[in-house]
């Protein structure tokens, strides 16, 4: 008989001054994520929520499948989810599927990390969508990082852009981080959620 790996279950509170999601921001002012997982050995399940500033909706709502684990010291990390627009006002396509697949390695105090994300039928009038981002992180004392990205996102029906962002966190016995992240496009002239911004958030996690 097949015996799955003891639940290993966390959660994860975010509060930040913005909402951002794949370099362009998501609220007006301040953003409430909240995400529920649970972990059997390398695979994990979770739940997740948070408020988004939009004409349609008030939140976004998102549940997912993902493994996680480590091979020729590399770090690699892929998911499946749903996401689901909360609190939708009028008629809008307000649902999408989307994957995602991470790969890292250290090296010394230097971690490059690379990332796409990918939806075949993205949000509103937008169809297929992908994001592709790198980067790098620095660890310069015990839990403080610095960090820098670059990201490219091409869609369907929606504006193409290029996004970069970079800033410094620190994490307290890892239950608390504290990060301050500077974000801007190469395309700000597009409008208000293009535009560059410095944003600080707290992490808790349990």
């Amino acid at each position: 008989m097949f015996d799955l790996p003891p639940p290993d279950p966390s959660l994860e509170i975010v509060i930040a001054s913005r909402g951002y999601s794949k370099g362009l921001a998501q609220t007006e002012g301040v953003q409430i994520l909240a995400r529920g997982e649970v972990a059997f050995g390398h695979a994990y399940v979770g739940l997740l929520w948070k408020n988004v500033t939009s004409p349609v909706a008030d939140g976004e709502a998102q549940s997912y499948l993902g493994y996680r684990t480590r091979a020729g010291g590399f770090d690699l990390n892929a998911t499946i989810g749903y996401h689901h627009q909360t609190g939708v006002d009028g008629p809008t396509d307000d649902d999408r599927f989307e994957v995602s697949a991470t790969v890292s390695r250290p090296f010394g105090r230097i971690t490059p990390r690379v990332q796409i994300v990918a939806s075949p039928n993205d949000f509103g009038g937008t169809r297929e969508s992908i994001y592709f981002e790198s980067g790098a992180s620095v660890s310069i004392l015990p839990g403080a990082s610095l960090s820098a990205n670059i990201g490219r996102r091409e869609r369907s029906g929606g504006t193409d852009y290029t996004a970069f962002n970079f800033g410094a966190s620190y994490t307290v016995r890892n239950m608390v981080t504290l990060e301050l992240r500077y974000h801007d496009t190469a395309q700000s002239n597009f409008g208000e959620i293009y535009e560059p911004r410095v944003v600080g958030s707290m992490r808790l996690r349990f």
